[in-house]
């Protein structure tokens, strides 16, 4: 039987002689790692998501001077925000939840939520907020993070005028990753190396299915949908009522 290895393993005189002996440090292959997956949203979404970042404007349906909530990793070097106030034409107020530090903290710390799911906490982030002070709520890059999205559709929609929009969109770390790498051994590999070090194993990072997402939202939110290309994943509807 062979012997299981991380592509790691198999790092030697050929690519010291390229890379130097610290690519032979664990604590250097790690770091190698987490630069491949750490820092690369911004050029997902600015560079590879441009369709999918007109849609999530269109279902948010911005009006001048309406006042928005976005929940986030990255957001303004992705430029949500700013692509936001161009729809609201200057003339609208955004309120901004970033979560990048708490997530990758809590991925490497291995803080766990409610659920036990890595990565994941309880949402009190509008628990001060009244009821129905926003016109749009968006959720970017941060779907996988909280610990029960039945509670949190219910908290963001009371915080949502009625008749107005939440998104949700996500490039998804989930399950259909290793799908889309086993067709290509290179992929593969390539997945494998940069997850074997990094410090938390793929199939340990959380995910939530568009279909849970339906069954979180059941209720609350009206004309609901889902929508999915190369691995983003969007839902959006209407606040009920």
């Amino acid at each position: 039987m062979t012997e299981h290895k991380s592509p790691w393993d198999y790092m030697g005189p050929a690519e010291t002689a390229i890379l130097g002996d610290v690519i032979l440090d664990p604590a250097e292959q790690a770091r190698w790692g987490r630069a491949m997956l750490f820092g690369t949203l911004p050029y997902m979404w600015r560079q590879k998501a441009g369709v999918i970042r007109e849609m999530i404007y269109d279902k948010l349906a911005l009006r001048p001077g309406d006042r928005v909530l976005i929940i986030g990793e990255c957001i303004q070097v992705c430029g949500f925000d700013s692509d936001m106030q161009d729809r609201m034409q200057g003339q609208g107020h955004i309120d901004i939840v970033d979560i990048t530090a708490r997530a990758r903290g809590a991925y490497l710390e291995g803080v766990a939520g409610r659920g036990g799911q890595l990565a994941t906490w309880q949402w009190t982030y509008t628990q001060d907020t009244p009821d129905e002070h926003y016109d749009a709520v968006a959720v970017l890059q941060a779907v996988q993070h909280t610990d029960d999205w039945h509670e949190s559709a219910r908290e963001l929609t009371r915080i949502l005028k009625p008749g107005r929009s939440i998104v949700l969109a996500e490039i998804a770390l989930g399950p259909r990753i290793m799908d889309a790498a086993s067709v290509d051994v290179h992929i593969e590999a390539w997945v494998d190396k940069m997850f074997s070090r990094i410090g938390f194993a793929l199939e340990k990072v959380p995910y939530y299915s568009p279909a849970q997402l339906q069954a979180a939202f059941a209720g609350v939110v009206q004309d609901a949908h889902t929508f999915a290309w190369k691995g983003i994943e969007m839902f959006w509807g209407r606040k009920a009522g």
